[in-house]
């Protein structure tokens, strides 16, 4: 049996390299030198493989459509994050825990940080993960130990740094597990809702000074999406499926003040650049026009509790109780790298191009 999933596991990787060598294989020209992911299980690639935690993503059905490999996303296939490494022509950041200290040194073209059920704030999780202060100390380490062994020249590692892109997707867990969990007492549920988020914009904005001051310029921040239209949080009734507002209106004032904050960093920060992925819009014109998007289903999981996947996930908004398929996901990567209606103020090609 060990050496069934050892084999498995090495056809995964086998097909996964070679996945990656065919998006770099149609002569597309890397648009930017690397893509560093920050996050939660959105854009998590695998790292919670590593830890002790049930919050993880390498069995079935995960991966049904990424080479039917289980690799640890939290979906049948591509996240975001993957997405718009293929997008900028760059191979899809591999998580930091799964490669070697040996190997490290190696990689020019990105990595993900990201850890499902983690969050901003430190005390927010669901067994072993990665911290946003946690991936920042990782990405520490790769920037003063890592990267000068293959930039040889302070002055070459510093623009290699300052025209990479750095995505930030992470504090829908500080609600779900913290916040809105009833089920454990925290400090943090004396807070209003708009306190809690000025409290958790605060403490983000401190991680991404740290990630500046390493030398990050150009940043894609996501702001937190209606986590009361998510199936777990839905309410179901005999003729129809709502979305918890009461929810949406706690999570909110995240994502409205986020912009704000945003570019009140870009004031403090000279150099830098910041654009912020707007969920709740235009998830709202999907959910109000599915059809027009190409989803059959927008408040069903995929995969029913203990069920096989749909058949056709392109169909399905939602993969998992909580995750987006990769359908989903090609929509909000496509619409924030080139079109106008999901990234403020720029699009991240534009942000490519900015100096």
């Amino acid at each position: 049996m060990l050496m069934m999933l050892k084999l498995f596991w090495t056809a995964c990787l086998l097909l996964t390299h070679q996945a990656l060598s065919l998006v770099n294989g149609y002569d597309i020209e890397s648009l930017v030198p690397a893509l560093y992911v920050f996050g939660d299980s959105c854009v998590d690639a695998g790292n919670n493989n590593n830890l002790n935690t049930l919050a993880k993503a390498n069995t079935f059905p995960y991966g049904i459509d990424f080479n039917n490999c289980s690799t640890g996303r939290f979906s049948n296939g591509k996240t975001f994050a993957d997405i718009l490494a293929i997008k900028s022509g760059l191979p899809m950041p591999p998580p930091y825990l799964g490669v070697s200290e040996a190997e490290r040194y190696q990689l020019a073209t990105g990595i993900n940080f990201a850890s499902a059920s983690c969050g901003i704030l430190n005390s927010t999780r669901n067994g072993e993960c990665l911290s946003l202060d946690q991936q920042t100390e990782y990405f520490t380490s790769t920037v003063k130990n890592d990267l000068p062994r293959i930039f040889k020249s302070k002055r070459k590692l510093r623009r290699y740094l300052s025209k990479s892109i750095y995505l930030v997707s992470i504090g829908s867990n500080d609600y779900i597990l913290n916040y809105l969990n009833h089920a454990v007492v925290t400090n943090y549920q004396n807070f209003n809702p708009e306190e809690y988020a000025d409290y958790l914009l605060e403490q983000l904005a401190s991680s991404l000074k740290r990630i500046y001051d390493l030398g990050a310029r150009k940043f894609v921040v996501v702001a937190i999406g209606p986590i009361g239209c998510i199936p777990g949080f839905i309410i179901r009734k005999p003729d129809s499926q709502d979305c918890n507002e009461d929810v949406n209106k706690k999570v909110m004032p995240f994502s409205d003040k986020l912009p704000g904050k945003m570019q009140e960093l870009q004031t403090q920060l000279p150099g830098s650049l910041f654009i912020t992925l707007d969920s709740f819009n235009i998830f709202q014109e999907i959910r109000n026009s599915p059809e027009k998007f190409g989803f059959t289903s927008i408040s069903d999981s995929c995969v029913a509790q203990g069920a096989k996947p749909c058949g056709d996930r392109k169909q399905y908004y939602f993969y998992d109780f909580a995750h987006t398929t990769e359908a989903a996901n090609e929509i909000y990567a496509t619409e924030c790298f080139n079109g106008t209606q999901v990234c403020f103020p720029l699009n991240i090609y534009q942000l490519i191009r900015e100096h």
